[in-house]
């Protein structure tokens, strides 16, 4: 483990210069302020004042709703499917190395999915097609050449033009000062887009998911929204596990497990894989008998695992991407996991999404049960 600890604090090193990780929520509606006292009054011309008094009051509650329309005008909904990117740069550099530099953050394969696949479904126009079809788009990555900017930058902005929507904005005086930036920047610009796109997933879970899989995770002490393909799931002592039950293709797993905790460190990632492996012989055997889901191995042995240390709110956890595939069996394929300490139950918790689809790609199967991962809490 000598390698994959010291690619570990490698990774760990290069997390923890980024900031705390971005959510993207829609700001609610405005109450209406005003607060109409309509006790009647007593006097001969009390029901004439009463009527002026609520034309009065309609009258300011009238004009407030209108202010109220002007400064908060209704967003139409975000347009791209769940990993569509948008990436528009200025018409003069889009046969220029500047775009070639683009295609290496946003063209790049995606990592811990076992097969070739791009990290984003990206669409690259010049400045002069952003037109109004392009604007509703959810993600989007612009680059500005502005000779007045003194420093290379990268700006975040959200719901511009639709809702929910992400644009990052980087500025630069010069070509050659936005490839540097960029290219430094590529795991920060790949983060920032990827948080956005599963966040607004698993707000879209939130409000439509599986009730099999929140009955059962409510008898355990948890909620999780999960998609709602996931209607078959089998529920031990401190686990579950919930599938879609496809079959042969394009099948999605969520496996939630606790284990306790005596002190161990997040990063041990010994310790991880070996009391991943053990809950996973115990609980999901394959179709024959002397078969069972492991982590994934290199033939000397190491497991097959991207980890990354995050932190959050609510402390660090463990991001775990790897493989998985069926001891004595053909079956395999791509996994994400989610790994937290809850000191004052002194458990260690793990929410874990895994497909396979040998068949077809796997990126956007993957990332909608990561999606769900965001939405476990502890009632």
């Amino acid at each position: 483990m000598n390698i994959l600890a010291n690619m570990f604090r490698k990774i760990t090193q290069q997390t923890s210069r980024l900031s705390t990780p971005l959510l993207y929520r829609a700001t609610g509606a405005i109450e209406n302020p005003l607060n109409v006292d309509s006790a009647p009054q007593r006097g001969a011309g009390h029901h004439s004042r009463r009527r002026a008094g609520l034309g009065v009051s309609l009258l300011l509650t009238l004009v407030l709703l209108m202010g109220c329309k002007d400064d908060k005008p209704t967003l139409p909904d975000a347009k791209g499917t769940p990993s569509e990117l948008l990436v528009v740069i200025p018409s003069s550099l889009v046969d220029s190395d500047i775009a070639d530099t683009l295609q290496t953050i946003t063209d790049c394969d995606a990592p811990g999915l076992g097969s070739a696949e791009r990290i984003f479904r990206t669409m690259t126009i010049g400045e002069r097609g952003y037109e109004k079809v392009y604007k509703l788009m959810h993600s989007q990555l612009r680059v500005e050449l502005d000779p007045s900017q003194r420093k290379p930058a990268l700006g975040v902005a959200r719901d511009v033009n639709a809702r929910p929507q992400l644009q990052l904005v980087v500025k630069a005086a010069s070509p050659v000062d936005l490839r540097k930036f960029l290219s430094r920047n590529r795991e920060r610009i790949q983060y920032l887009i990827l948080d956005f796109q599963l966040e607004r997933y698993a707000d879209v879970l939130r409000g439509k998911h599986s009730k099999k899989v929140m009955t059962e995770m409510r008898r355990l002490g948890y909620d999780a929204s999960m998609p709602v393909d996931m209607q078959s799931a089998k529920r031990g002592k401190d686990f579950l596990w919930a599938s879609s039950n496809r079959g042969g293709d394009k099948d999605i797993n969520f496996v939630f497990y606790t284990l306790p905790w005596s002190g161990e460190d997040l990063s041990d990632l010994d310790f991880y894989v070996q009391k991943r492996d053990s809950v996973m012989r115990a609980n999901i055997p394959g179709p024959q008998e002397g078969q069972w889901m492991q982590t994934s191995r290199t033939p000397e042995g190491e497991p097959v695992l991207w980890p990354m240390l995050r932190h959050d709110e609510d402390g660090n956890w463990l991001e775990v991407r790897g493989l998985w595939d069926m001891h004595g069996g053909f079956m395999g394929g791509p996994f994400v996991a989610r790994v937290r300490v809850d000191s004052v139950a002194c458990k260690v918790i793990c929410a874990e999404g895994f497909v396979f689809s040998p068949n077809s790609a796997k990126r956007d199967l993957l990332r909608s049960v990561e999606a769900g991962l965001r939405t476990l809490r502890k009632l």
